[in-house]
């Protein structure tokens, strides 16, 4: 029940479990086994896994702990990507067809919602096409990634107005000042695996591609950045990347 004057998580607002239920047996059923890309993932799937799809969503989006108890959570979920070799075209035609099927599932269909939704479903499936490469090494011990409306971020911890974009157009951006404060501890921590986002080196090397995440809102893993701190880092990038 959501009280009066309380924001209702995403999965509240989808309608809870029977809403995804809809959606993941839509596209299971209807969709995948018509796919050419699809359909040979999935051919030899259990019968019950549009149910573990639909419980792994709930509890992305608000909803209960339901698939890290029933199923062991993050880490088991990691465990039915390692090896498969998935392709980007794969990625992206599971993408465009699970948002088919929320289209035909009722699910709400604002733009704050379908957002917040088309957010989480690019992010979690360009993570599930990296876990899944050959040698991958992935972090298995974390917790479900909990998705949100997208707001903007509380302001980070010592930093200032002026690390928000609204610093002196005269000053230098540097990475120690200005972009190392915008990453919290835990997107510090969920991208472990891959860099260190608080290493200039690495964030240096990876530049294009975080900037790509933050553009599309599917970095940080819980919401968008405001435009000011997506357009600060752009401007340290074409500035020279200062140190």
């Amino acid at each position: 029940m959501i009280m009066e004057n309380q924001k209702p998580t995403l999965y509240e607002w989808m309608g809870g479990l029977p809403a995804l239920i809809r959606l993941t047996h839509i596209f299971y059923e209807k969709y995948v086994p018509q796919d050419e890309l699809l359909a040979p993932l999935f051919a030899g799937m259990a019968p019950d896994h549009p149910e573990r799809v639909a419980t792994w969503l709930g509890e992305v989006f608000g909803g209960p702990e339901a698939y890290t108890e029933r199923y062991g959570g993050h880490a088991h979920m990691i465990s039915r990507h390692l090896d498969k070799g998935l392709s980007e075209e794969q990625r992206a035609r599971w993408a465009s067809l699970i948002c088919q099927a929320a289209d035909d599932a009722g699910l709400p269909t604002d733009h704050a919602f379908r957002a917040a939704f088309v957010s989480y479903i690019e992010w979690g499936t360009h993570l599930a096409v990296t876990y899944s490469a050959p040698g991958a090494n992935p972090p298995l011990h974390q917790p479900v990634p909990h998705w949100d409306w997208g707001e903007a971020l509380p302001e980070p911890t010592g930093s200032s107005q002026e690390t928000k974009g609204q610093k002196r157009s005269n000053e230098p951006i540097t990475f120690t000042q200005h972009i190392q404060p915008l990453f919290r501890a835990k997107d510090r921590q969920s991208m472990q695996w891959a860099f260190d986002l608080w290493s200039y080196e690495d964030v240096t090397r990876h530049a294009q591609g975080i900037f790509h995440r933050l553009q599309q809102g599917s970095m940080p893993c819980d919401g968008t950045w405001p435009h000011e701190q997506v357009e600060l880092f752009q401007r340290w990038m074409t500035s020279g990347m200062a140190r």
